[in-house]
């Protein structure tokens, strides 16, 4: 039997179909990887440490109450920061998610299609989110450092242990320490 009869003609003739078009899609992925990676890298230079997460695609049965959720987003995933894919998919309702999560060129070749078109979302969500923790921090710097005035009232002028706490806070605030 030759290999242009029947069957055996057809798998030989898709499979060279196949190979010319993994090769193909392999470059073109190959291509996309690289692109992530540099943005990625841009991200990671900036080095702000927010988490943050959008919905690529949302998908629910109102009989069951089952979703399934896919999400680009910038998180830390296995110990390294970086633009990542993960899937949720659970009950509403439930606590319990199944939740699985990957650097976004680790990810199934079908999320990093459908994520790279939520980048510029999640860009934004970046920003937003990296203004209201500037924010938080700066609160947190000035409660910080009214407690390095207290302490340092407290180390510079010693008492007897059972005045100390009141004399500490009150010549604390005379000072501009807490109030």
């Amino acid at each position: 039997m030759s290999t242009s009869e029947g069957p055996l003609a057809r798998a030989y003739s898709s499979f060279s179909k196949l190979q010319l078009v993994a090769s193909n899609l392999n470059q073109v992925s190959d291509g996309l990887r690289d692109a992530v990676a540099q943005i990625d890298v841009a991200i990671k230079d900036l080095n702000l440490g927010c988490s943050v997460w959008v919905i690529v695609t949302h998908h629910s049965d109102p009989d069951t109450e089952f979703f399934r959720n896919e999400d680009l987003g910038y998180a830390k995933v296995g110990g390294k920061w970086g633009i990542a894919l993960r899937t949720v998919s659970g009950r509403l309702g439930d606590e319990s998610e199944d939740v699985e999560q990957w650097l976004f060129n680790d990810a199934p070749r079908s999320l990093r299609i459908s994520g790279i078109e939520k980048l510029p979302q999640l860009l934004e969500r970046l920003a937003e989110d990296a203004t209201a923790a500037a924010e938080k921090v700066r609160g947190s710097l000035a409660v910080a450092q009214d407690f390095v005035a207290a302490i340092s009232t407290a180390r510079a002028e010693p008492s007897k242990p059972e005045e100390e706490p009141r004399r500490v806070i009150r010549h604390a605030v005379k000072k501009g320490g807490p109030k």
